[in-house]
């Protein structure tokens, strides 16, 4: 009987041993995956760029995201319209968009196309001046 409360005792033991290392294990994974959470949340800060396209697609515009026309937004449109103290972005249709910007003291108005090329599986943007603004292309 003493035999098998010494192996009964050994056993549970080991089993604890065993035990606390996973906890320990567990515990470990989770403060790992909340200090890369932390530090995700801290590496978001935006550049201007980003600031500029985000702005005109999330709040004026109010769509949620559009990581293409945030791209071409940043790319070819921010160089062109950074010193500008007026922007704003209108959406037509879910492909067409008018930008306008303060230029010298002058509105610059461009229509914004968004196309799809399935060739390359791709969407492009092409930008025509306009004479339209949005008070003339809404109100009639």
């Amino acid at each position: 009987m003493s035999k098998i409360f010494s192996i009964f005792m050994v056993t549970m033991f080991l089993f604890s041993c065993g035990k606390g290392d996973e906890q320990k294990e567990k515990s470990k994974t989770e403060n790992n995956q909340t200090l890369e959470e932390s530090s995700d949340e801290s590496d978001t800060t935006m550049t201007v760029e980003e600031a500029f396209s985000t702005a005109l697609v999330q709040v004026i515009i109010g769509d949620e995201e559009d990581p293409d026309l945030q791209d071409y937004l940043e790319e070819v449109i921010y160089p062109a319209a950074s010193k500008s103290d007026k922007v704003t972005m209108d959406k037509i249709s879910s492909s067409l968009y008018l930008l306008s910007y303060n230029e010298n003291g002058s509105m610059k108005n461009f229509l914004i196309q968004k196309f799809y090329n399935p060739v390359d599986d791709e969407f492009v943007f092409e930008k025509r001046e306009t004479d339209l603004n949005s008070f003339k292309q809404f109100v009639k």
